[in-house]
C-alpha cells in the first residue's frame, strides 16, 4: 500500500487539508492557510526536527492493522508519521516502531520534501 493511500485511511475528515513529505511524515492542518505545502514546511521545520531527552524525542505509537503498519506521533499536534509492516521487520516493539518513525520525521523535517497535498476543500 502506497503512503498517499495510507493516509487517505488514516485521515477520517475529508475536508482535512493534510501534506505527505517524502519519509512518510504527514502534517495535517488544523488551522489551514491558504497555501497548504508552505504552511506545512514551515510547521515540520519549526516542529519535526528531534532532539533526545527533550519533549520533541517523545511519541506514541498506535498500530492500525488497516494500513499494515502503525502511526507514530509526536508532541506536534498534527505531526504523524507512517511505519510499515516491511520497514519494521522483526522490530515490532513499540519502541522500535517509535524510534523508526521519529526518525523519520527528524529526517522530512531537514529535507522538507513534500510528495502529496490532499487539499480537497474549506476546512471551518
Amino acid at each position: 500500500m502506497d503512503v498517499i493511500t495510507v493516509f487517505k485511511k488514516v485521515v477520517t475528515d475529508h475536508a482535512m487539508k493534510w501534506v505527505l513529505f517524502k519519509r512518510g511524515t504527514c502534517v495535517m492542518l488544523l488551522n489551514p492557510e491558504e497555501d497548504a505545502r508552505a504552511q506545512a514546511v514551515k510547521i515540520l521545520k519549526d516542529h519535526g526536527s528531534v532532539v533526545a531527552g527533550t519533549p520533541s524525542g517523545d511519541f506514541e505509537v498506535t498500530k492500525i492493522p488497516e494500513i499494515d503498519g502503525w502511526i507514530v506521533t509526536g508532541e506536534y499536534p498534527g505531526i504523524m508519521a507512517y511505519v510499515s509492516e516491511a520497514e519494521a521487520g522483526s522490530q515490532k516493539s513499540d519502541v522500535d516502531i517509535g524510534l523508526i518513525g521519529r526518525s523519520k520525521r527528524d529526517q522530512d523535517s531537514k529535507e522538507l520534501e513534500v510528495i502529496h497535498v490532499e487539499d480537497k476543500g474549506k476546512r471551518k
